[in-house]
């Protein structure tokens, strides 16, 4: 059907249909009236045989969209077509399956997330509250001296402190203000950060005239603590470079230190992981959900010497 206009198929068929009736008529006044009256009958079930498929063409394409939503299968595609009103439709119906397959994989990832955060808090706190409970216990069953007494009341606020910070880094990731989106200079941005890291050597490239529509202050943060990953990596070396391939801007972080391993190059954006002795293991996951707000990426990747790569793509 694609390779048709059709209303102008049609209407076609509706002209093929008058035409056999008015071949019956002349059938009549004819010779041959009953052979040709046979092939007229037959030519006007053919007609109606074509025009049934063709008024069930419309339904059929609808029930065969409806049954890819409920079968979620989002990644059938409707074909191009010559007819400009059937086209309008058949991108509708495609734009309407890659919204619903956007969000479906939007609310697995957020459950998957949020399911990765349950489990690392419910694991952090048990370790946090047991020793809290098993001294609180040890303090009820005997006396304890003032000595011993201060010792056990230190070791619960270390331990209650722990569970602040846990619940504090928990809050921060939960509640980013939504970006204020405004015009701004890439290379001002760039040349901020810089400024932040003197006895560092950090290296910046900027296309000329660049600017982004971004909330400034967020995505000098994302930078922030990317170069300051970097540095704690051992990284000696920096890059930063802004460019707009395609008329899609993007800024890569670039380092020489250890890199990252392929396997964890995902992983390192979850909550609360971290390779370090010391921090929340958040700075990523706040980062990427910073361009998710911005409709934007983070990714991270390995550049030819090893190093790490991350890139904030807009």
């Amino acid at each position: 059907m694609k390779q048709y206009h059709y209303h102008f198929y049609i209407l076609l068929l509706a002209l093929l249909l008058l035409a056999s009736g008015g071949l019956v008529v002349f059938a009549w006044m004819s010779a041959w009236r009953w052979m040709v009256l046979l092939g007229c009958v037959l030519l006007c079930v053919i007609v109606l045989a074509m025009l049934w498929r063709a008024a069930s063409f419309l339904p059929d394409q609808v029930k065969y969209f409806l049954g890819c939503l409920h079968s979620k299968d989002t990644m059938s595609r409707f074909p191009t077509t010559h007819d400009a009103e059937l086209q309008e439709m058949y991108e509708n119906m495609n734009r309407v399956m890659q919204t619903y397959s956007l969000y479906r994989m939007e609310l697995e990832t957020k459950r998957l997330y949020y399911d990765r955060i349950l489990r690392m808090m419910t694991h952090e706190l048990r370790n946090s509250i047991a020793p809290i409970v098993s001294l609180s216990e040890d303090m009820l069953q005997r006396s304890y001296s003032a000595g011993e007494s201060r010792e056990a009341v230190e070791v619960i606020h270390e331990q209650c402190t722990s569970i602040k910070s846990l619940l504090d880094n928990y809050y921060e990731l939960t509640h980013l203000p939504k970006p204020e989106l405004r015009e701004v200079s890439v290379k001002s941005m760039l040349e901020y950060v810089k400024r932040l890291f003197p006895e560092q050597e950090l290296s910046i490239h900027c296309a000329q005239g660049l600017k982004l529509t971004c909330d400034e202050q967020q995505i000098k943060q994302i930078l922030i603590n990317l170069v300051k990953n970097a540095v704690e990596a051992s990284a000696t070396s920096v890059v930063i470079t802004a460019s707009a391939p395609e008329d899609s801007p993007r800024i890569t972080v670039s380092d020489n230190g250890p890199g990252v391993p392929a396997d964890k190059q995902e992983e390192i954006f979850l909550p609360f992981y971290t390779s370090k002795s010391t921090g929340s293991g958040i700075g990523l996951a706040i980062s990427r959900q910073m361009m998710n707000m911005h409709k934007g990426t983070l990714t991270c990747s390995s550049n030819e010497s090893g190093g790490a790569v991350f890139i904030l793509q807009f």
